[in-house]
């Protein structure tokens, strides 16, 4: 009997994993260059040196895919939407005292009061070098496609730097939905974007609303299988009870 329950146990926890990751891209829905996940979970047999009846749902793991949302125009001189496999190379988190590289397609930037550029989630956007991009005091900023920044002072403009833009293929996603490399990615000099636009999330809202009413379904019929379960062992222990 234990292998029914271990069994529907697993898909529960799957089950329930699943609905964490859904109810997030639905919650993320309206955030700019959000990448939706996927959540898979693939049977698993133990082996032996008998018959291979036992099937468990193995530890669910999630996907990115890697579809772009749609670009929508702003107007906004700060927003860009980055083409293609482009990614922009933000501040991660401090590890160890030094902090780390991260990449993202979030593209609404804006100038702090210190005077650094950040995007919308507050991290400071990096330069062609590596280090954060200060704009100068007074100065309206201008993005070129390839990148390059341009702080205009009345009729003057001038070159300051130019965004760190690389090409990102194999990026893992981390809990606060930054994504990261195993090392810094090199500037890509072909990489584009597209001024006075933004990439919107790539979650369908339709769909993870079915895909959440799905898992709902199959996690109830997993709490109903334990306690079928269950009730199918209390039966079998009377059953086999020996009266003294």
């Amino acid at each position: 009997m234990d292998r029914l329950i271990y069994t529907a146990l697993t898909g529960l926890t799957a089950r329930g994993r699943g609905q964490s990751v859904t109810a997030n891209n639905l919650a993320n829905a309206g955030t700019t260059g959000f990448r939706r996940e996927l959540i898979a979970a693939e049977g698993r047999y133990l082996t032996g040196g008998t018959l291979n009846s036992r099937a468990q749902a193995g530890a669910p793991s999630v996907a990115t895919p890697r579809e772009a949302g749609k670009i929508v125009a702003t107007g906004r001189p700060l927003d860009i939407a980055l083409a293609g496999e482009t990614w922009l190379a933000i501040q991660g988190p401090v590890v160890k005292g030094e902090p780390t590289e991260a990449y993202t397609r979030r593209g609404d930037l804006s100038v702090s009061l210190s005077g650094v550029l950040q995007n919308g989630d507050g991290r400071a956007v990096l330069g062609q070098n590596g280090g954060p991009i200060t704009v100068p005091a007074g100065a309206s900023l201008e993005i070129a496609p390839d990148g390059r920044l341009s702080a205009r002072i009345g009729d003057i403009a001038t070159t300051i730097d130019r965004l760190k833009l690389v090409t990102g293929r194999d990026l893992e996603k981390a809990a606060d939905g930054m994504f990261t490399a195993k090392e810094p990615l090199a500037v890509d000099p072909a990489a584009r974007l597209t001024p006075g636009a933004l990439e919107s999330s790539n979650v369908q809202t339709a769909g993870a609303l079915a895909e959440l009413v799905e898992q709902s379904r199959g996690f109830e019929a997993n709490a109903r299988l334990l306690g079928v379960a269950k009730d199918l062992d209390e039966r079998t222990a009377r059953l086999m009870a020996v009266e003294g």
